[in-house]
């Protein structure tokens, strides 16, 4: 075998390692982009909080209603906001009736008004 096939097949051997090590530095380049984009999108997610309690009274004008809350989380009478588009759906007949309901929030504190985000 001449110098120079010797010299050939050496450079081919060392090219085929080159891409290979350049094929895992960009395989591990994705995995990476793509694990940290799952945990950016883990970290911005929010909890919402759902609740059970009873209807005690609603004011339209205002959009909110007070409940009495039974749910471990937070229980006792609470004043809760209605959404937009929800306000209309209550009336008197609503009074004294049991709900299900998620709040805006993972927490529940007393004197705050929470808006309800579905029912």
């Amino acid at each position: 075998m001449k110098k120079s096939s010797k010299l050939t097949t050496f450079f081919v051997k060392e090219n085929k390692k080159m891409n290979m090590l350049r094929r895992k530095k960009f395989c591990f380049f994705l995995a990476s982009i793509f694990l940290s984009l799952f945990f950016v999108q883990i970290s911005a997610a929010q909890d919402h909080l759902f609740l059970t309690g009873i209807i005690r009274s609603f004011h339209p004008n205002s959009g909110t209603i007070r409940v009495d809350v039974t749910s471990e989380g937070c229980k006792g009478l609470r004043e809760f906001r209605e959404p937009e588009g929800a306000k209309g759906d209550m009336d008197a007949l609503l009074v004294g009736k049991q709900i299900h309901f998620y709040i805006d929030s993972s927490i529940c504190e007393r004197g705050k008004v929470y808006n309800i985000l579905e029912r």
